[in-house]
């Protein structure tokens, strides 16, 4: 029996959403929501959000039992229930979330850190150059958007910054996420390459540009649509990226596509995950998983594994393989 999930599965598919606001609040039908009036959340502040409620944005007061735990409950994209009248609203509830991207709290790791909610599709932002490529940090983004239900997408920006040769070796590097059905974009803010295949990902979505500090994420909105003006800065000496997001905001572009700027992230840790759901996310062991001994197999320690025997033979990454390795020993 197989076990697992299918290769075919890491690309989650989502109705779009028409272009209005009414009908991103409620895809697919009317919301069976509580008394009150429902809004989406567009930026999340201390004991405060801003939300668009009827085509207008509105601030609404967060009550003391959501905002002691903002960070974990509360987040952009997220369709909440609001009462009062303008000037004084408050959020009376947040309506179940269809997806969602979240990771640890860096000072309360038992708890999470929401991203993003109700997403349809996640661009992780890489760059070639100042910050360099990261496959590691790719695979624990790929984990934590295929577990919150989203379509991943990798934009690799910055690409002007290579010639030809360097070009083809940065990219081949990305051949396995290809492999694996996620669309693999080259991209330049300064040349325009790419950003009409991005705009194709995006459309008609509601997507959120994830990644590391640096890589450009609110340059490539700035070029999407110049009418933001996003404000960007330029990295440090030493290559790592300053904060100029410094809280995910979602932005209406039209047509039913929205997207999500995010603040960059150094480090990107894993939420509630364990050892015995990891390997369901290395979609490539599934089929060799098979074919070992044991049903079980972690395919770390146990004799005559498949997985391990096509890693030997170069049929499975070892780029990939070592991820895994890594994950499994944190998560002792």
């Amino acid at each position: 029996m197989k076990r697992g999930r299918k290769s075919g599965e890491l690309r989650h598919q989502h109705e779009r959403p028409e272009g209005s606001w009414d009908e991103l609040l409620a895809p697919g039908g009317a919301v069976d929501a509580p008394r009150g009036e429902t809004a989406i959340v567009i930026y999340v502040g201390s004991a405060r959000c801003r939300a668009v409620y009827r085509g207008e944005e509105i601030d609404v007061v967060v009550p003391s039992g959501i905002a002691v735990k903002q960070k974990s409950m509360l987040a952009v994209g997220d369709r909440i229930v609001v009462a009062g009248e303008a000037g004084a609203w408050r959020l009376e509830s947040i309506l179940p979330r269809r997806s969602a991207l979240a990771r640890p709290d860096p000072l309360r790791p038992h708890m999470q850190r929401l991203i993003a909610a109700n997403i349809d599709v996640v661009v992780h932002v890489v760059s070639v150059k100042a910050p360099p490529l990261r496959p590691r940090l790719i695979d624990r983004y790929l984990i934590a958007i295929m577990r919150g239900g989203a379509r991943p997408v990798i934009c690799v920006n910055k690409i002007d910054l290579l010639d030809d040769e360097d070009r083809r070796e940065e990219l081949a590097r990305l051949d396995v996420y290809r492999a694996l059905e996620v669309p693999v974009i080259a991209c330049s803010t300064r040349t325009g390459e790419g950003l009409d295949a991005l705009r194709a990902e995006a459309e008609g979505m509601t997507t959120a540009l994830v990644g590391h500090s640096g890589v450009g994420k609110s340059s490539i909105l700035n070029a999407i649509d110049q009418r933001l003006q996003l404000a960007t800065n330029t990295l440090h000496r030493r290559g790592t990226g300053r904060h100029t997001t410094t809280a995910s905001t979602l932005y209406d572009f039209g047509g039913g596509t929205y997207l999500i700027d995010t603040p960059g992230i150094r480090e990107f840790g894993l939420w509630d995950l364990d050892r015995a759901s990891l390997r369901d996310y290395f979609p490539e062991f599934e089929e060799p998983a098979e074919y070992c001994r044991f049903t079980d197999c972690t395919h770390v320690h146990e004799p005559d594994c498949e997985v391990k025997e096509r890693l030997e033979r170069r049929e499975i990454n070892a780029a990939r393989y070592e991820t895994y390795l890594r994950l499994y020993e944190d998560l002792a």
